[in-house]
């Protein structure tokens, strides 16, 4: 007995393969439209969409292509559009410019689509030359099947550069003596240009640095980055911008087709393309107008499907070139390495100011998770909505963070708080034995360094957390010091308390980029259990705080660290030096992590974490003397 109507049947059987192939055309709008909004966005929604479009979408373009060649067995009801549309789902399989891989891991996969190119291609081909009749419909398959091959070619070709590469050699901009542009762009004549033409003639230099000698082999203590912009610490703000910049660039190799569009095929191939797909437009428009007696023998819908294949096709073409040539990094890259590129740019800057700025990643927006707060107020069985966060944070790593943002609000890195010390631990991490040049600040590392002693007891994991509660603690009870005249010192408690809650939000969202080993679900749950108890009876975080400390004092760990801080009188230095453990340890952290999940976390909007795992070994770039 059928359960589905006959009907329903015929009914899925007439537009099966219609539908199957707008589908595809319209998960291709989606990436195109979304695919590069991840370098700069981390939203759920854009997320969940763009993971699902990307997913789907060759599976679709698959789908139809089988459907086409299974119907090419019944004469009868062949379909003299279908010898277009074939071809038009091979293009589909090529991927729009701004997305060839949702992953990094998804560059190794070349050697499956190598073998999907000469599987679907073959599929193509064998609709056309069912379909072939010697009419009109024919012969415009033949520039449609080039336009198709060629783009799916020039995904597999930028999956295997991008994961074969060792050395730099995917850039596709060159760059002349001095980094592109020369030397004239490091004496431009207004601050603008400095924080333009210049962090991105920077950027793109540290790139090909980076990828030379920390992508396969990342350690501080070995890797020497060599080039000509060396930039004196008084510039560090320029560049903390460039790191910014230099993520971006990364993600658009890693993820989009950039490693081709800006070489000399990729320009032969964007114009035959583009040819190609104006040509079977035209063709297709002039034959449904003038061959009318042929017309009446066309069914309409089908004719519409392929009209808006063929400009869907060529819009999402003209937009990737708009994209690709006037609004991209890489555009301007390509301009300053030409030799009038400097001055025309010079000139349209005063034209379209805002054409010329570079994009660069927000990673001073940090995650938050404070361990006392959510115990109190997030942790309790009779509430069903806390209840269902909390099994989201245990169960469903994914999205730990998109859950968690629901308990506790992201802050913001101020980033002239951290420039130096982050400096320091840099060249710590990377000569030990080497003093970092803190002559006026000596009492802050020392003091900050004495607290290694109550730290090496316990794993990372622990560290964070000890560190994590001792914080919370000297906040709270700092609140007697409210009547000094300086605001220095309070900046820079905030300062301690944001990177102590990103520091745990990591531990508990983001494990997999810290040094933690086997850091599981469960230990979060040990962590409430073993603190629970202890501040059941407390009504907030001060309350909770008094507690612990009473609990705590002398103890190994927090205890310690406690009582050492309050011993130092002066707040500025108990602050700073707080500061500075807590940047010690994010350098630490982000010098220790896997290159996969750095690279991972270019696609979900960027992280703090990678941006230090970017910008340690490239601060040889600065000038060491202070």
């Amino acid at each position: 007995m059928a359960f589905t109507p006959a009907s329903v049947t015929r009914l899925w059987d007439t537009w099966e393969v219609r539908l199957l192939v707008l589908l595809s055309l319209t998960l291709q709008i989606i990436l195109s439209l979304f695919g590069n909004c991840r370098k700069y966005v981390s939203s759920l929604y854009i997320t969940i969409l763009v993971w699902l479009s990307y997913l789907t979408a060759d599976w679709a373009a698959t789908f139809a292509l089988s459907k086409l060649s299974n119907a090419q067995v019944d004469q009868d009801n062949r379909n003299p559009f279908w010898v277009i549309w074939a071809p038009l789902l091979l293009l589909h399989l090529g991927a729009p410019d701004s997305i060839t891989a949702y992953s990094w891991e998804d560059n190794q996969l070349w050697m499956r689509h190598l073998f999907g190119i000469v599987v679907q291609t073959s599929v193509a081909i064998y609709v056309v030359f069912m379909s072939w009749k010697h009419s009109w419909f024919s012969i415009m398959s033949i520039p449609a099947l080039v336009v198709g091959f060629m783009k799916y070619g020039e995904r597999v070709m930028v999956l295997m550069s991008v994961s074969q590469d060792k050395s730099g050699k995917i850039l596709p901009v060159g760059y002349r003596f001095g980094g592109p542009g020369g030397s004239n762009l490091d004496n431009n004549n207004t601050q603008e240009d400095g924080n333009s033409l210049r962090v991105l003639s920077i950027a793109h230099e540290y790139l090909k640095e980076f990828i030379d000698s920390s992508m396969q082999f990342y350690d501080l203590r070995y890797n020497d980055f060599t080039g000509y912009h060396y930039l004196n610490v008084d510039e560090i703000k320029l560049f903390w911008d460039a790191i910014e910049v230099e993520m971006g660039l990364m993600f658009d190799l890693l993820h989009t087709k950039a490693a081709i569009k800006f070489r000399m095929e990729g320009f032969v191939l964007r114009c035959i393309s583009f040819t190609c797909t104006v040509t079977v437009l035209i063709g297709l428009i002039c034959r449904f107008f003038l061959m009318r007696v042929e017309r009446e023998k066309w069914k309409e819908v089908d004719a519409v499907i392929t009209v808006v294949l063929l400009v869907g096709a060529l819009a999402l073409e003209i937009c990737a070139v708009v994209a690709s040539y006037l609004f991209s990094d890489w555009a301007m890259l390509w301009i300053l390495q030409q030799n009038w590129g400097e001055q025309r740019i010079l000139q349209l800057r005063e034209k379209i100011p805002w054409l010329f700025r570079p994009k660069r990643y927000k990673c001073r927006k940090v995650g938050q998770f404070d361990l006392l707060d959510f115990i109190l107020k997030g942790f309790e069985p009779h509430q069903r909505v806390r209840g269902r966060i909390f099994w989201a944070l245990l169960k469903i790593d994914r999205f730990k963070g998109l859950f968690n943002k629901y308990v506790h609000e992201p802050a913001y890195i101020d980033r002239s708080l951290l420039q130096y010390p982050i400096l320091y631990s840099s060249r710590l991490l990377s000569n030990p034995d080497q003093d970092p040049g803190m002559s006026d600040g000596i009492n802050v590392m020392r003091s900050a360094q004495d607290i290694s002693k109550y730290m090496n007891y316990f794993p990372f994991p622990g560290q964070i957390v000890e560190l994590h509660i001792a914080t919370e603690i000297l906040c709270c009870l700092s609140h007697d010091d409210a009547s000094s005249s300086s605001s220095s010192w309070e900046e820079n408690r905030n300062m301690c308390r944001t990177l102590s809650r990103y520091m745990m939000y990591l531990l508990i969202t983001r494990s997999s980029l810290l040094p933690v080993g086997l850091w599981g679900d469960n230990h979060l749950e040990k962590l409430i259990k073993e603190f629970q108890p202890q501040i059941r009876r407390a009504r907030n975080v001060m309350e909770a705080c008094i507690i612990l400390e009473a609990i705590k004092r002398d103890q190994l760990g927090t205890g310690q660290i406690v009582a050492h801080f309050k011993k130092i009188a002066n707040k500025e230095l108990r602050w700073e030096a707080l500061k500075m453990v807590w940047v010690t340890m994010l350098c630490d952290a982000a010098s220790k992590g896997e290159t996969n999940e750095h690279l991972g976390q270019l696609s979900q909007g960027g992280e703090f974490l990678t941006f230090l795992w970017f910008f340690l070994p490239q601060s040889k770039m600065l000038e060491p003397e202070f």
